[in-house]
């Protein structure tokens, strides 16, 4: 059964952005115990099934894959672990995925060295359904899928086609915990993972049983694009912050839509912009965690529907395109987690993603701006096409932690550096 889902209330008030990143705006009111502890997770590195990782030349852990069978064979693509849930308790799971429907240009790579669809079965037909959901499981050393669990919001479905062969998966779900609405799943006292379970099934797929790479039909988990699974339990009494930065004025009206296969950062642009902690010395942030929302909506009217992309990244200036990534939560230029589809007439994009534990690197570099970055791009496209930015987009800092309520966690950062 679903947990019910949370209703936030607006953070969209006019004093909204001049106030500080995790209290509230003046008085002297200090009722609200804060002795509350929240526990923010990140995982970089989406899975395959491990039956199907090895058996081809090009074999590595880089080639994760998902089989695709006609009744469906649920595989994890992330795993965190999770604590014993108390009513109120502040739930939040947030994936991103990248799954390759295989093509001819995957399984002969032209523009990489190996791909995860090599060495598997072939195949042609559309589409291949795709289902998503996150589950809360038990299990000591590593999860037990086979016993009772609680399922953490509704499933999502995606259809995988050869004409839109990169499907990206974004998934968000928020809940503050009712115990009363477990009925016949998982006991909340047991509860020890959190899962992103993803099955890909086609009445046409071929047979899988056993699972060996070169019999089975695959989707292949793109692992070189950084995305992540991020997990928030944050105890009921921690306070809450009615006022938080946002960001509802773009910085730009268009964005340039690249032609060719030319360098992306040259079109590349922060589109909104938020600073945590406004009227605070920086070195007051360190070890605070933030919870990001946004939201990027575009307009085109081009010959060609135009692929628009982006990614969050915390920077040290509002107009910068680098620094930490949220979506990968990386400093690693490679992996940015930027990703996006193409965009025929009016397309919307959600981004939401978690600010983990503000590094001493971060505060040294400055780096307290959360920036919305997009591109367009089309191979095709002529020079001096353009995409508007259309209104009702922003990004905003939903929710905020002060470090002394942190709880540290196994670190998933890479490479932090000032």
């Amino acid at each position: 059964m679903e947990l019910p889902v949370r209703r936030a209330a607006s953070i969209l008030g006019v004093v909204g952005a001049s106030c500080l990143l995790a209290a509230g705006c003046g008085g002297d009111d200090d009722s609200g115990d804060s002795s509350g502890k929240v526990a923010i997770y990140a995982n970089p590195g989406p899975k395959g099934a491990p039956a199907l990782v090895s058996g081809d030349p090009a074999s590595g852990s880089q080639n994760q894959r998902i089989p695709i069978t006609k009744d469906g064979s649920p595989t994890v693509v992330y795993q965190e672990p999770a604590s014993s849930l108390t009513e109120g308790m502040h739930l939040r799971a947030i994936a991103s995925v990248t799954l390759t429907k295989c093509e001819i240009t995957d399984y002969i790579p032209n523009q990489r060295s190996h791909t995860a669809c090599q060495g598997t079965r072939k195949y042609t037909y559309d589409p291949v359904k795709i289902t998503s959901r996150f589950l809360l499981v038990g299990g000591e050393s590593k999860p037990d899928l086979s016993g009772r669990h609680q399922q953490l919001g509704p499933p999502e479905v995606t259809t995988c086609t050869t004409a839109i062969h990169h499907c990206s998966i974004a998934q968000d779900f928020e809940v503050d915990f009712d115990p009363k609405t477990v009925k016949h799943g998982l006991d909340p006292a047991d509860v020890r993972w959190i899962v992103f379970e993803v099955t890909a099934t086609s009445p046409k797929a071929k047979g899988c049983k056993p699972p060996k790479a070169s019999d089975c039909n695959v989707l292949a988990v793109e692992t070189q694009k950084g995305q992540a699974m991020y997990w928030v339990q944050a105890d009921p009494n921690l306070p809450e912050t009615p006022f938080l930065p946002h960001d509802t004025k773009a910085n730009v009206d268009t964005l340039d839509v690249l032609t060719g296969h030319g360098q992306k950062n040259h079109v590349r642009r922060v589109v909104y912009s938020i600073k945590l902690g406004p009227g605070e010395e920086i070195a007051s942030i360190l070890g605070r965690q933030v919870e990001i929302a946004s939201l990027l909506k575009i307009e085109e009217h081009n010959p060609q529907a135009p692929d628009i992309a982006g990614y969050l990244v915390l920077a040290d200036s509002p107009r910068s395109i680098e620094g930490r990534y949220l979506i990968s939560d990386s400093y690693d230029p490679s992996k940015t987690g930027n990703d996006g589809g193409n965009c025929d007439t009016k397309c919307a994009q959600s981004r939401p993603a978690v600010v983990t534990r503000l590094q001493p690197c971060d505060i040294e570099a400055g780096r307290r701006y959360v920036n919305l970055v997009a591109d367009a791009s089309r191979a095709a496209a002529k020079r001096g096409e353009k995409v508007k930015i259309a209104d009702g987009g922003y990004v905003k800092v939903s929710r905020g932690y002060l470090a002394e309520n942190s709880v540290e966690t196994p670190s998933a950062l890479s490479g932090c550096t000032p």
